[in-house]
């Protein structure tokens, strides 16, 4: 039977590793450190943009651009100080990788964090050298729902986007798949998905470990 993809392109954040969870731990860290008020739903509003996107929205809130630039720049600090200890795998992430990867697929990660973190987290969960190619946010100009990321992925795999599958935790991840003509398996971090994210989704998976066989089904 004929694959419908030639390719998998992963989000990294609340997809592969655990980091949206420690993410939200950095901001209240910096934020307490540095006495300013980034409270739970601005926190979960950067999930899925990348760092001049976050940076603005942050700017808007405190109303303070140095301010967010420190409270930005300490949040990770603290982000990777906590990671060298509660890093974790999402469940199923590992065998669902290793996987697809014995089956053929091309494998790429698409993820708003920087190279030097996606690289670092996946070598600490142990998935890295599965992946054929890595793009991190900073290689595009506009961060998701925009497409740019997906797109640049496949460009790099040489695979057309209608034959790449996109695997994704955030709302603004499933908008970006979907707007770069990709099919998206959406599988839900600490946002629940509303009905219109939903509907951009080809199958909503509880974990990883379910998608080897939905991409089987596709």
């Amino acid at each position: 039977m004929a694959k419908a993809f030639d390719a998998i392109i992963f989000d990294m954040d609340g997809t592969l590793v655990d980091t949206e969870r420690l993410g939200f731990k950095g901001w209240d860290l910096a934020a307490a450190e540095l006495g300013a008020d980034v409270p739970r739903a601005l926190a979960e509003s950067f999930v899925g943009h990348n760092e001049p996107a976050v940076l603005a929205m942050l700017t808007e809130a405190l109303g303070d651009a140095d301010l967010a630039r420190r409270v930005f720049d300490l949040h990770w600090v603290k982000r990777r100080e906590l990671a060298e200890t509660e890093l974790d795998a999402k469940p199923g992430a590992f065998d669902a990788v290793h996987e697809l990867k014995r089956e053929g697929y091309r494998l790429a990660v698409a993820s708003s964090s920087s190279r030097e973190m996606i690289e670092l987290n996946l070598s600490r969960a142990g998935m890295l050298d599965a992946f054929d190619i890595i793009t991190g946010g900073t290689e595009v100009e506009n961060g998701k729902p925009a497409p740019d990321i997906f797109l640049l992925a496949a460009q790099k795999l040489g695979a057309e986007p209608a034959r790449c599958a996109v695997v994704e935790d955030s709302p603004n991840g499933v908008r970006a798949g979907a707007a770069a003509g990709m099919t998206v398996y959406l599988v839900p971090d600490t946002i629940a998905p509303t009905p219109e994210i939903t509907s951009l989704a080809r199958t909503v998976l509880t974990t990883l470990a379910e998608l080897p066989a939905a991409v089987a089904e596709a």
